[in-house]
């Protein structure tokens, strides 16, 4: 069993217009709406690849039952905390006449410390069962950046999959989590520089093993990703596919890293599992993530080569 973590879940809307008409009106069309946040898309990852995964989250009182229903098509175990408020709704438009994505992020609930204290609670009763936790996305306002850090440590013995950043992440690395994902514009925002080359990166993420991190990887895009860890660094050019939406592919990443895990391989075989799924996901629209189709296919185009 694998445990996902969402504290802020969301409906993401996604829709495409031929312009953004800037002070005048913007007409939408082939909109849709899924369940979304990165804890839930990675759950849903997992079940869409027959893997055993439930999420455990926050939900804001006045929509749940929305939700609930939604994730429940998706064939996700969903428990939570019920709080005041809304779960939010996150809008993504593709400009055609610029080609451009623009995302407009609603900022959800927010925590009192008594309703952290429950969460954690329900966060250590559900995973009980699991051999790995994974914690991904921005927190709820009104909580401190080491929440995801207090979270890991009401779960000694368990392998976790920290997928954050800043101050998130730097408090998260001292519990040793088993593996983080940082992409490249948050492994330059914590290391305040641009990493130009493979060896920067490498470097870079040596820095975080060196401050607990067990396994890094980095996703890159277009570029590909990067595997670290003590013994070795591996790099996987990025595979050729029609990209229709970028929405996604770091939670389908680590799915089905973790899938690849869970199915007995080794971590290079686990980490060609999750770039075949970042692939797979960017060849859907808007935030439908994984086709187990798609996957099939890509994953035996997957070349890894030592760095």
């Amino acid at each position: 069993m694998i445990t996902t973590v969402c504290m802020n879940p969301c409906f993401d809307k996604t829709a495409e217009t031929d312009k953004v008409n800037v002070g005048d009106v913007t007409r939408l069309r082939n909109i849709r709406v899924d369940v979304g946040g990165k804890g839930v898309n990675v759950a849903i990852v997992l079940r869409r690849l027959n893997e055993a995964a439930r999420c455990v989250g926050c939900l804001g009182e006045e929509n749940a039952d929305r939700f609930l229903r939604m994730i429940a098509r998706e064939d996700v175990p969903f428990d939570y905390i019920s709080v005041p408020g809304e779960v939010r709704t996150n809008l993504k438009m593709l400009d055609h006449t610029k080609q451009t994505v623009i995302e407009i992020n609603e900022p959800g609930i927010s925590l009192t410390d008594e309703q952290i204290e429950r969460f954690l609670d329900l966060l250590q009763q559900k995973s009980q069962d699991s051999q790995y936790v994974v914690f991904s996305g921005r927190l709820p306002d009104g909580c401190p950046p080491n929440t995801y850090q207090r979270c890991m440590q009401v779960l000694q013995g368990k392998k976790v999959f920290l997928d954050t950043a800043g101050e998130s992440l730097l408090h998260g690395i001292k519990e040793r989590p088993y593996l983080i994902k940082p992409n490249l514009p948050e492994m330059q925002a914590i290391m305040r520089k641009e990493l130009r080359t493979l060896r920067e990166i490498r470097d870079a993420a040596m820095f975080l093993i060196s401050y607990g991190a067990q396994n890094v990887v980095v996703s890159m895009g277009k570029t590909g990703a990067v595997f670290v860890n003590e013994k070795k660094t591996l790099f996987a050019p990025a595979l050729r596919v029609e990209a229709r939406s970028t929405v996604g592919a770091g939670d389908a990443m680590i799915g089905d890293i973790l899938t690849g895990l869970m199915r007995g391989a080794n971590l290079t075989e686990a980490f060609k599992f999750g770039v075949a799924a970042g692939a797979a996901s960017v060849m859907t629209d808007g935030t439908q993530l994984v086709r187990k189709a798609d996957f099939d296919v890509l994953l035996p185009k997957v070349t890894v080569q030592e760095v």
